[in-house]
């Protein structure tokens, strides 16, 4: 092939309607692409096209459970809003996570409409927990739900573990929350009051729907959270999703409490940070006007 001296110093100065050069050569490298962009098109291989496709395997619209009677009840299908990222928790079928079995990244995404990627449905984790009826009580342990679609085939389960040098949130690092495609001990969450000090009053109360809240990994004992740190993938810039206590510094209260007897170590009354604090959106309560 003979090139031309602008071709040779990074530039195509002339193309293929200019008899210099290789331009015959040009000619057919662009029939080429041409064939080849057309064939990618039939075939949906096209990057726009197969990502145009991702988006609508994970956007399927959904419908949430109405709550009536304002309580939440096992079987709800809901959306769980932070209100430190100000984003709803949902899954991202196209990147996995390193478990045992098929796990999956979660992020919360600004994104309130109700769709495949963010309807988690509240399921029941032990059928003798003690408790009667079909309500979600403060302190029963529950699994959050998260129904195929796309690239997940089966029920996924919002999960966690301890910190380790192999298991870590990506940017924070602290305790890394995923869902996992096996119902284990590692996928039990509690629900509490979001006030420490109101926690033992409320233990065994029904959940109001639309009421603030936290949520406690039962195996860990940390919070489930979500703050302000970018995290960029196919659906945009979302907010990473991880456990970890945000709690207020000062304990001058425990103190003074604990020297006169009134409480013991094992009471925490200092407050929750926003990134622990959630609200269950249903079809019916929705995430306060203010959004916290």
């Amino acid at each position: 092939m003979q090139f031309t001296p602008q071709q040779l110093t990074g530039g195509s100065k002339y193309n293929h309607k200019v008899r210099v050069g290789n331009w015959s050569e040009d000619l057919e490298l662009e029939a080429i692409q041409v064939k080849d962009y057309l064939k990618q098109k039939e075939t949906g291989c096209l990057a726009v096209t197969a990502k145009q496709a991702q988006l609508e395997a994970s956007l399927v619209q959904q419908e949430l459970s109405p709550t009536p009677d304002g309580t939440l009840t096992f079987g709800s299908q809901v959306m769980l809003f932070n209100h430190q990222s100000k984003g709803y928790l949902c899954a991202n079928p196209y990147e996995t996570s390193h478990k045992s079995f098929d796990a999956w990244v979660i992020t919360t995404g600004t994104n309130g409409n109700a769709c495949s990627r963010n309807v988690f449905v509240l399921e029941r984790a032990d059928q003798n927990d003690g408790f009667d009826g079909d309500e979600i009580h403060y302190g029963q342990q529950i699994r959050c739900t998260l129904m195929p679609f796309a690239q997940i085939t089966t029920p996924a389960y919002l999960h966690s573990e301890m910190v380790t040098a192999l298991a870590a949130s990506k940017f924070s690092r602290h305790q890394e929350v995923a869902v996992l495609a096996a119902a284990s001990g590692e996928t039990l969450w509690e629900i509490l009051h979001p006030d420490t000090s109101a926690r033992f009053d409320t233990a065994g109360d029904i959940v109001a729907a639309g009421a603030p809240l936290v949520f406690r990994h039962v195996l860990t004992g940390s919070f489930l959270a979500s703050d302000q740190i970018p995290y960029r993938n196919h659906f945009g810039t979302e907010f990473e999703v991880h456990c970890n206590h945000y709690f207020s510094l000062g304990k001058s209260q425990n103190l003074v409490a604990e020297m006169k007897g009134e409480i013991t170590g094992d009471y925490c009354i200092r407050r929750h940070g926003q990134p622990n604090i959630w609200t269950v959106v249903t079809g019916t309560h929705d995430v306060p006007a203010d959004g916290a």
